[in-house]
């Protein structure tokens, strides 16, 4: 798998009688309003939130669903070993309240921190978890504005902090639970500035840019998330402490577009979008350093994946930790649309 895999990294395959990539449309439970998955380390569990509904999915069983979540939130996680999924979802209270399952304690809510409120029928969402499901963190509501939040059993859930007057928010955490990333909002200009919390220290790693953390790898070595670069326009970035800032641009050579990068494996594969603010088509891109930016329909069929003509992939939306295996949504031409899994072996 790992040969594979660097080879996969390394060059660009032309298709040959083994296919490096498998690429499956998936039998999806429903048409939703929206989409949003988690995979987990190996890429063999996924968490989806269909409008809504969540569910878990394997290869095994397909989806099951796990019942209704926030109907107005796409958050969704699942820890490293695909045994628990968190989401926000109707506590005891009737409010939307964070949530985790797992197999043999169904739902779970996580209560709120003690400085917490309810907003507009929400005490916050659950948006990521680490390897086993020990540490889960999000989005809290404190009124008038919203905190990141760190939960463990031990000391229950804790607001990591915000700018006065301002907002912050948990989107991520290594599946170590070494890092956590998200944003700070600026209290004077009102925009998100990537951040990383540490031993429960807030850091402003590329210091008061605009901009937001979304990715982050197992040991907390590698973000990606979105910040402006030379043009001053928002644009998919990769970051780690010893190489700093890397912009990774955008598909086309418009300096209008803009592009966002989303999850980032531990051997360096990113993953995101590159999006025309004119009409907001957004093309789901594949970068590493080897490659750089890349169509990710182009990079998968190179490397032998069959996707019919019909196809679009309209989104990528999780990459596993190993970097094994990737999943988004698809629609085609006769109006069918749906999740697609693509798997390296």
């Amino acid at each position: 798998m790992r040969k594979c895999l660097a080879a996969l990294c390394v060059i660009l395959c032309v298709a040959s009688a083994e296919a490096r990539v498998k690429f499956r449309h998936l039998k999806s439970p429903g048409g939703p309003t929206w989409v949003n998955v988690a995979l987990s380390r190996n890429g063999k569990v996924m968490a989806v939130n269909y409008g809504g509904e969540i569910y878990r999915w394997d290869s095994a069983a397909g989806f099951v669903d796990l019942g209704p979540s926030d109907p107005f939130g796409s958050s969704i996680g699942i820890s490293g070993d695909g045994r628990t999924i968190v989401v926000g979802r109707a506590g005891p209270d009737g409010n939307v309240n964070p949530a985790m399952w797992r197999r043999t304690t169904g739902w779970v809510d996580l209560g709120h921190p003690a400085e917490g409120c309810i907003m507009d029928g929400s005490w916050g969402d659950s948006w990521s978890t680490n390897v086993d499901g020990s540490i889960v963190v999000g989005l809290a509501w404190y009124c008038p504005g919203a905190e990141a939040f760190e939960w463990t059993r031990q000391n229950g859930m804790v607001g990591l902090g915000h700018p006065i007057h301002a907002s912050s928010s948990a989107t991520n955490i290594s599946l170590d639970g070494s890092t956590i990333v998200g944003f700070f909002e600026d209290p004077n200009q009102g925009v998100r500035q990537p951040v990383r919390w540490m031993h429960g220290a807030a850091d402003l790693f590329l210091g008061n840019v605009p901009g937001e953390a979304i990715g982050v790898s197992s040991d907390g070595t590698q973000i990606v998330g979105q910040a402006p670069d030379n043009t001053g326009n928002g644009r998919a970035f990769y970051y780690t402490d010893a190489g700093g800032l890397v912009p990774l641009g955008v598909l086309s050579r418009n300096n209008i577009d803009t592009s966002v990068a989303i999850g980032v494996s531990d051997n360096g594969l990113v993953i995101g979008a590159s999006i025309n603010p004119f009409n907001w088509r957004s093309t789901p891109f594949f970068w590493s350093h080897e490659t750089g930016m890349l169509r990710l329909r182009t990079f998968l069929v190179r490397n032998g994946a069959v996707i019919p003509k019909n196809v679009t992939i309209g989104d990528v939306l999780a990459i596993s930790a190993d970097g094994s295996t990737l999943a988004g949504f698809w629609y085609d031409t006769s109006g069918k649309s749906g999740l697609w899994i693509a798997t390296v072996y």
